[in-house]
């Protein structure tokens, strides 16, 4: 149906006529009506038709492309429609962030098969080359983030990853401190596209009360890679380490295997994932219409590339962006026990090098069962923070168990702290449901990236060499950062709570002077500009 066409239909009909199953709408109804827990505008609010928009959001040309939901969409087609969506994009998704998790903490498995005396590493010279990683993210972030909203989607995560692949092996050939630090910063530099790009993919083709599901889906992946690559690194010590004759040092094995591993998967990434909906070639005209009827309720649509300044105002001016980066920052701080020192501080609890690499990996499946189980409760009870919330209780008793106490029980504690990436996974989710309008989420994302890596950036060095084996001040720190992380999660709900509060209110007060435009979720509009637009909490 053309824009004419819509135009010309009375306005109580619009609506019906690009969505033909909402004739079935009881007149009496709420204006609201339930698509997977979504609230969708029906067709008792008065509507006003969808005038031209500079910018407006690429899901409105798809819709006049398609003429939107061609039959009546059901629950059955609608989970149809779902599984195919998962089938095609989320296990591509998956491998590539378990590369990227992997890719950029094999640093951790080289300084126990042989890297540091191979290069000659002395002092901190390890971490810094464990850190200069997030300087190469942090100088390409806002390139980066520009590049995604301007460029095809999937094609330029493609790119990224094929060549942090090509980086990741040339690792294997570094001879030494400085060609350590080039290739870590570029390593960096090519992973800096993932995390914006994943938010954007899960927007696109997930609804709300799906997303955060989604996320710990894919975000789990992390946990996996934990178990695979100490069980990797402990194979690759054990037997190439042990044979005085191999061709190559244990680290340059590691290096040269994931990353011509990766090479092919960002090759195959390319061919296999659509830049967006409106380019997916396994969705047909029809589900593509049935597809923008699902995530209306987002309010969102699924991206728009026309960069807004008054979008990047808005974004610096919005405390929750501050919220959110408070945590992302505070929260990565003590990242690096998990990731570049988590072998080094299990060895310092009293275990052994190889042992080190082995008991590293029950961390990561604690996280995984932790981030699945958890997300799964919140698309169930539609309550987000509360469960990660949950989540970051037995870290702050891990943490504590961590600085009073060693061996066995530490190691339990050790363990414990894998709640935390709970809250990562939520604040990626929160961005990617409650951060419109296409130039905000990208700037939101930019923001979060950079306090990710100023994070990351400190976390090695709070491990200083003086402290070997125990890091006491560094456990210290992580005690207090977990506490406060929490505390900033629930000043989170609070401050989106009081939002739809107040919108709910003043929609009230309006009565039948409230008044929606047409078509407006796909206006690019934020959710600051939006007052249809309601959080998930």
């Amino acid at each position: 149906m053309s824009e004419k066409e819509v135009s010309a239909v009375p306005d109580s009909e619009k609506e019906v006529a690009v969505f033909p199953e909402k004739e079935a709408v009881s007149p009496e109804s709420d204006d609201h009506a339930s698509v997977n827990n979504e609230k969708v505008t029906t067709s008792p609010v008065p509507k006003v038709p969808t005038a031209p928009v500079s910018g407006a959001d690429a899901a409105l040309e798809l819709l006049k492309e398609t003429g939107g939901v061609l039959q009546p969409f059901d629950e059955a087609r609608e989970k149809r429609l779902v599984r195919r969506i998962d089938k095609h994009i989320m296990p591509l998704i998956c491998i590539v962030y378990f590369l990227q998790y992997i890719d950029k903490t094999s640093i951790s498995y080289g300084s126990v098969t042989g890297l540091q005396e191979a290069t000659g590493l002395v002092g901190n010279q390890f971490n810094w080359v464990a850190s200069i990683f997030f300087f190469g993210q942090l100088a390409f972030e806002f390139p980066t983030i520009r590049l995604l909203q301007l460029f095809p989607l999937a094609k330029y995560v493609s790119l990224n990853v094929t060549l942090w692949g090509v980086t990741l092996a040339c690792l294997s050939a570094c001879k030494n401190y400085a060609g350590l630090l080039a290739c870590r910063f570029f390593l960096g530099a090519f992973e800096a596209a993932i995390i914006p790009a994943w938010v954007l993919f899960t927007s696109q083709w997930y609804n709300k009360s799906e997303q955060a599901f989604r996320v710990g889906i894919w975000f789990s992946v992390c946990g996996t890679a934990q178990m695979f690559g100490g069980f990797f690194a402990y194979g690759v010590a054990t037997h190439v380490g042990s044979d005085p004759n191999a061709l190559l040092d244990g680290w340059q094995v590691i290096f040269l295997f994931l990353g011509l591993f990766t090479v092919l998967v960002g090759i195959a990434f390319y061919f296999l994932i659509p830049d967006s909906p409106a380019t997916a070639k396994f969705l047909s005209t029809e589900e593509k219409g049935a597809h923008l009827h699902r995530i209306r309720g987002n309010e969102q649509g699924i991206g728009s590339p026309t960069f807004k300044l008054a979008q990047v105002r808005e974004a610096f001016t919005d405390p929750m962006t501050w919220l959110y980066c408070f945590w992302v920052f505070a929260a990565n701080i003590p990242n690096s026990t998990a990731t570049s020192f988590g072998n080094i501080l299990v060895k310092g609890m009293g275990y052994t090098s190889k042992e080190s690499l082995l008991l590293v990996t029950p961390l990561g499946a604690y996280e995984m069962v932790l981030l699945v189980g958890l997300t799964w409760l919140a698309m169930k009870t539609h309550q987000r923070l509360y469960w990660c919330v949950a989540g970051h209780i037995p870290a702050i008793v891990g943490a504590i168990l961590m600085a009073t106490t060693d061996k066995t029980a530490a190691l339990i504690g050790y363990y414990l702290t894998g709640g935390i990436p709970i809250g990562w996974t939520t604040i990626l989710g929160m961005k990617s449901s409650n951060v419109a309008g296409s130039t905000k989420k990208v700037t939101v994302t930019c923001l979060e990236t950079i306090a990710y890596t100023v994070g990351n950036i400190i976390s090695p060095q709070t491990f200083q060499p003086r402290d070997a084996p125990q890091y006491l001040p560094a456990k210290i720190s992580i005690c207090i950062i977990y506490f406060l992380c929490t505390v900033d999660l629930l000043v989170m709900r609070w401050v989106l709570s009081r939002r739809n509060e107040q919108r709910d209110q003043e929609k009230e007060a309006q009565g039948d002077a409230h008044v929606v435009q047409e078509n407006h979720e796909f206006l690019d509009l934020t959710d600051l500009e939006n007052k249809e637009f309601r959080y998930e909490l």
